[in-house]
């Protein structure tokens, strides 16, 4: 929203605000977005823009709505996930719980989550991997396909989206997180990438789909390296290894 209205004749101007946490959630407040932008998380067939996500990437945007709109706060953001009575629970329940118990409950159900929150929408226009692709440009055909004008020239609209980019720490996570749970099977050493409890929830996930349980009671602070997680490992014998 914040680059349509930057880019085009209906704002006029090309200056982009990006927060310090790589969010552009600043602008949904603004007047600029109450007055030209309606938007939800439906992505209607009449939509006039209909971005899709990724569910190979859904890790990175549960990451970005923890950090970039929940402040970090992980109960305040795992409640929007549930209905309205489990969230009442959840206030009274889980406020005095342990981190490592948390993690736990949220390996669970982290990747169901995932799956459902980003389907195929085959009447998408762009994915949100296509904000990330550094050789193209989105929103002039945005723009155009929107009947406005573009009035940013390309090199500012390149610079504003590498700019973007390199504030986007969180893209990826899933990849990465991906990637270190091989290295924790395969016995190589490797830093974890881990930067959110989700992260780690998510790495929880899968190693016990590969047949691994973590020992970790009162595991609250994840460890950092795969030798050490390695350590922490035991063949769950109600799955079967692959």
């Amino acid at each position: 929203m914040q680059c349509i209205f930057a880019y085009s004749n209906l704002g006029g101007h090309f200056e982009i605000k990006i927060e310090p946490t790589g969010s552009s959630h600043g602008f949904r407040a603004g007047t600029e977005r109450k007055k030209y932008f309606i938007y939800n998380h439906e992505c209607l067939e009449n939509a006039d823009m209909c971005i899709q996500g990724n569910h190979l990437h859904g890790l990175d945007y549960m990451n970005n709505q923890l950090v970039k709109q929940d402040k970090n706060n992980i109960l305040d953001s795992i409640q929007k996930s549930f209905p309205g009575e489990f969230q009442n629970k959840l206030k009274t329940l889980w406020p005095e719980s342990a981190t490592w118990a948390i993690r736990e409950w949220i390996s669970f159900w982290i990747v169901d989550n995932i799956n459902a929150a980003y389907p195929h929408i085959p009447h998408a226009h762009i994915t949100a991997n296509d904000l990330f692709n550094i050789n193209k440009n989105v929103f002039v055909d945005i723009i155009n396909r929107l009947g406005l004008t573009v009035t940013a020239d390309n090199a500012k609209m390149k610079a504003n989206q590498q700019q973007w980019i390199e504030k986007q720490i969180y893209h990826n996570s899933q990849h990465r997180c991906n990637v270190w749970v091989q290295d924790i099977l395969n016995d190589k050493n490797t830093i974890s990438p881990c930067q959110t409890i989700l992260d780690e929830a998510y790495v929880q996930h899968c190693l016990r789909e590969q047949g691994y349980e973590i020992r970790c009671d009162a595991l609250n602070d994840f460890p950092k390296t795969s030798g050490e997680l390695r350590e922490l490992i035991y063949e769950n014998s109600k799955t079967n290894n692959q």
